[in-house]
C-alpha cells in the first residue's frame, strides 16, 4: 500500500513545520471532543497556514491568524443548517464526526468523517453554493494526495489538476506582510 503522506511530501517538498505545536493540537482536540487524524496533524504541522495550487486553504491550530480552532469553530456554525442528507451535522464530539478541515476557492469544504458508513476517517466534500456532498471512504492523506495527481475527488466530473510543480503559498501573518509562494519539485505531470 503507498505512503499518501509520504508521497504528498514529495510533491510539496520541505514545509518547515513552522508552527508544529503538540500543545495547540490538544487544545483543538479537547475543545472538538475527539483526536483528529494524525495524516491531517502532520500535513497542517509540516505546511500551514498555507494555500495549494490556489485554491486548497489549510489552517493551523498554533497561529493567531489564520487559527484552525476559530476557522472550525466558524465553519461549524455556518454549515449547522445544511442538509446533510443522513450524515450528522458538523457537530463535534459527537458519535459520527463530522469536522473542517479544509476549505476552497471554488465553494467546496472538506471535512473529517467518522461516521458507521465508512471504517476509520473518510473525507466528505460539500458544496456549499450548490449543496451536495461526497463521502470519500478514504484517509486524508490519499485523498489530498490523488487530488494532486487529478483524481475526481472533490465532486463527479470535477477535477482540478494543475500539472507541474504544486504551487504553494503562505498567507501574510501580520498586518502587512506580504504573500510568500514558491513551487514544490517538478513532478513530471
Amino acid at each position: 500500500m503507498p505512503d499518501h503522506l509520504e508521497a504528498v511530501f514529495t510533491m510539496l517538498g520541505p514545509g518547515g513545520r513552522r508552527f508544529a505545536d503538540p500543545g495547540a493540537w490538544a487544545v483543538l482536540e479537547r475543545e472538538i471532543g475527539c483526536e483528529l487524524p494524525s495524516d491531517y496533524k502532520d500535513f497542517v504541522d509540516e505546511y500551514a497556514p498555507i494555500k495549494v495550487n490556489g485554491h486548497l486553504h489549510f489552517s493551523h491550530p498554533a497561529t493567531g491568524t489564520w487559527n484552525l480552532l476559530e476557522w472550525i469553530r466558524e465553519t461549524d456554525q455556518a454549515f449547522r443548517e445544511v442538509d446533510w442528507d443522513g450524515l450528522p451535522h458538523p457537530e463535534t464530539g459527537a458519535q459520527g464526526v463530522l469536522i473542517p478541515a479544509l476549505s476552497t476557492d471554488f465553494g467546496f469544504y472538506a471535512f473529517l468523517a467518522l461516521s458507521n458508513r465508512t471504517s476509520g476517517w473518510s473525507v466528505v466534500v460539500h458544496d456549499r453554493d450548490e449543496g451536495g456532498y461526497w463521502e470519500h471512504a478514504m484517509s486524508f492523506a490519499e485523498w489530498l494526495h490523488r487530488h494532486l495527481v487529478g483524481e475526481e475527488v472533490i465532486h463527479p466530473g470535477g477535477t482540478y489538476f494543475y500539472p507541474g510543480p504544486v504551487e504553494l503559498e503562505h498567507p501574510p501573518m501580520p498586518p502587512g506582510e506580504r504573500h510568500l509562494s514558491w513551487y514544490g519539485p517538478e513532478r513530471g505531470m
